[in-house]
């Protein structure tokens, strides 16, 4: 019997999947808390981002700079002269990770700095050939009117991405003026290579064979 709940219990895990981008960390800014534990700091942008990682951007409103002005604001708590970006109506920021998580890895956690949050911003998370894993938007915090000093709307958000589905790049957009983002961070991991897989197939063979020859010798019996 305890054998049998385990081999159910394995099968149940199988079909209900963890979801691929998954909300880990929610906390209140103004100014931004920093990274969780674990989090490698990437893109500063008062600084040059790591290598290995691109920002590709298209269209009129996307600007890094420093301090507020019409259709923008720097995310609450941002030093003075401190730099952040913003993405506007038809524009589009991509961070492409591709050549910094390496060949066999991808990303494993995506965490940033979340300005005066609205409900028209999305955070797209792809994989290299550009195919959509999931869509975030402003809808999915707390409070997502866009106040520009409150703490509920300044967020350090941080995802959970599962490594099966090899998110590389993550891209900011935004119908409304305007998401403005900071301090991002990254966690990465190793894709399990074919091998593994077939290893989990026949372990699955090897399971469903032990259960019908227990049901046949329990029926002899």
């Amino acid at each position: 019997m305890p054998f049998r709940l385990s081999a159910a219990a394995l099968l149940t895990s199988i079909a209900n999947p963890v979801a691929a981008v998954t909300i880990i960390g929610n906390l209140a800014g103004a100014p931004d808390p920093g990274l969780p534990a674990g989090f490698v700091p990437v893109i500063g942008l008062d600084a040059p981002m790591a290598a290995g990682i691109t920002n590709i951007f298209a269209g009129p409103t996307v600007i890094t700079a420093a301090g507020s002005s019409a259709g923008r604001a720097a995310p609450a708590g941002t030093p003075n002269g401190g730099v952040y970006q913003s993405v506007g109506p038809d524009s589009l920021s991509t961070f492409d990770f591709t050549n910094f998580t390496g060949r066999g890895q991808v990303l494993a956690g995506f965490s940033l700095y979340w300005g005066s949050i609205d409900s028209y911003n999305s955070l797209d998370f792809r994989r290299a050939d550009g195919s959509l894993v999931r869509t975030i938007t402003g809808l999915d915090m707390p409070q997502w009117n866009g106040n520009q000093a409150a703490a509920i709307t300044n967020r350090r958000v941080t995802f959970g991405l599962d490594v099966q589905d090899r998110i590389e790049k993550v891209g900011f957009r935004s119908s409304s003026p305007a998401f403005e983002f900071d301090n991002i961070g990254v966690t990465i991991g190793a894709v399990p290579e074919p091998a593994s897989w077939a290893m989990l197939i026949t372990g699955f063979g090897v399971v469903g064979a032990l259960l019908r020859r227990r049901r046949t010798s329990s029926a002899i019996a």
